[in-house]
């Protein structure tokens, strides 16, 4: 009954969860308002893929390896970005409390609809939540779309409480999709993501070949329209490499204590948070 109690207590339905925010320039909060705004419409417009049970039960598998049962069971999980819905449902599967949080209203609805999960539309890099109020948080393919990735991480180590497990999966430097999406900034110049709805079928055919062998999951012709809109038309795609999130990391008070590389594209990282370390 207390969690539960807990539970209702880190959504934000009061102005005394929110903190208060660090005073910025004018010219850095115009170019973070705009960019959170484009990040906004954009997959308010092109919503990310839902997998349906069968990518929830990978999720379940996925996430097990890191985060088993016994520390998942009755404990309370942030989902940051909950995009599809398929993270949050994974984990209420495996008895957790789960808080699912998105910028887009769209992501909202469809993690609600899902049915046993809390939702808060809200930005990534400003958490409405008390400090240490979750067990566990997670971010998987979500900070790099936003205009400060360290600042994102940080905000999930305030919330989550000191022992707690923070899982964040971010865009690796120098695999094939960096170099893709280096290769077509040229490209996003010239067309509009309104023009997605127009891509050649040859395109079409070799992007459905490459994501079914990512996610194992034959995708409809609007699903991939929205990949290529995930990924090569962002407002923002941010990359990183494992030594600079090591730095990160001890910084904020984490301690790696795993790292799944993905080769053509991310790295997930595990973290334990000791707070004792901030720095």
């Amino acid at each position: 009954m207390r969690r539960n109690i807990r539970v209702e207590r880190v959504l934000v339905r009061a102005g005394s969860l929110v903190r208060a925010k660090a005073p910025t320039t004018a010219s850095s909060a115009v170019s973070r308002n705009e960019l959170r705004s484009l990040t906004k419409a954009h997959y308010e417009q092109f919503p990310f893929i839902a997998g349906g049970d069968e990518r929830v039960a990978l999720w379940c598998r996925r996430l097990g390896t890191v985060l088993p049962d016994f520390r998942v069971r009755n404990s309370t999980v942030l989902d940051v970005g909950c995009g599809s819905g398929d993270v949050a449902r994974s984990l209420t599967q495996r008895g957790a409390r789960v808080v699912a949080v998105d910028l887009t209203r769209v992501a909202v609805q469809r993690a609600r609809a899902s049915g046993g999960i809390r939702t808060v539309q809200c930005d990534a890099l400003a958490l409405p939540f008390r400090e240490n109020a979750f067990d566990h948080s997670l971010a998987l393919g979500v900070l790099h779309h936003t205009p400060d990735c360290r600042a994102g991480l940080a905000e999930m180590v305030r919330v989550t409480a000191d022992g707690g497990t923070v899982i964040v999966g971010l865009y690796s430097k120098w695999t094939p999709y960096h170099l893709a999406y280096l290769a077509t900034s040229r490209l996003r110049a010239r067309v509009p993501s309104a023009r997605l709805h127009h891509t050649p079928s040859w395109v079409m055919a070799v992007t459905r070949a490459f994501v079914t062998f990512q996610i194992r999951q034959r995708l409809n012709d609007e699903q991939l329209i929205n990949v290529l809109a995930d990924q090569f038309w962002t407002p923002r795609a941010s990359f990183h490499t494992p030594r600079e999130i090591r730095r990160w990391s001890g910084q904020l008070g984490l301690v790696q204590v795993g790292r799944r590389w993905h080769p053509f594209y991310m790295n997930d990282f595990v973290f334990r948070v000791d707070k004792s370390r901030i720095r």
